[in-house]
């Protein structure tokens, strides 16, 4: 950020999940912004559909969106889970793999894996970043990639964390997201590494 500090006083997150959220707070670098809001607390407005055929394409649709609804600069990420043995699959259609809770997809993911031997999977999170004008306006988006790569367990462990955090270990350690220290986490996860890599470009706004 070029020593940069204070470089937004407002940002909305464009997730109406209090899990994102709560992650985003805790994983925005210090210094970009004064107050994260959570989108549903700004404006009560349907979630806007994510229709893109990439991570990257439904970031952008949500922050783009969002920044419109607010007027206010607004943070979205789209992220999934892949594995290698299912053609990189669930992917982009992580979250809606099947209808129901995590604990569904949860079960559907390991229904899938089932007798596999290859259990090589990773996260990959896309984040964007989108500024109104005081118009209203689009100014610019932006946005970074990240990657956490580990493998699936063959069973759920652990209670913290979201999503298909209980099934995944990531490379280096034993146990699951879901059983990892937030402090731990927080620091190799998909999505602070995609925080990272957004807030590490060389631009100004």
């Amino acid at each position: 950020m070029n020593g940069a500090r204070n470089l937004f006083e407002t940002l909305v997150l464009a997730s109406g999940n209090r899990g994102k959220y709560a992650e985003f707070l805790a994983l925005l670098p210090r210094g970009v912004t004064g107050k994260l809001l959570f989108a549903p607390d700004v404006a009560c407005v349907p979630e806007v559909e994510e229709t893109g055929e990439t991570y990257a394409m439904n970031a952008i649709l949500k922050a783009r969106a969002w920044a419109l609804i607010s007027g206010l600069p607004s943070l979205a990420d789209d992220s999934g889970l892949e594995a290698e043995a299912l053609g990189w699959r669930p992917g982009v259609r992580s979250a809606r793999a099947v209808e129901g809770s995590d604990a569904d997809r949860n079960r559907w993911l390991l229904s899938q894996m089932e007798g596999q031997e290859n259990r090589r999977a990773r996260f990959v999170a896309v984040v964007a970043l989108s500024a109104p004008s005081s118009e209203g306006e689009l100014l610019w988006t932006l946005a970074a990639e990240g990657v956490c790569e580990g493998r699936l367990a063959e069973r759920e462990a652990g209670t913290g964390g979201f999503g298909y955090d209980p099934l995944f270990i990531p490379d280096g350690y034993d146990v699951s997201f879901a059983e990892l220290p937030l402090t731990v986490k927080n620091q190799i996860s998909h999505r602070a590494k995609a925080l990272q890599n957004l807030f590490a470009q060389n631009w100004i706004p």
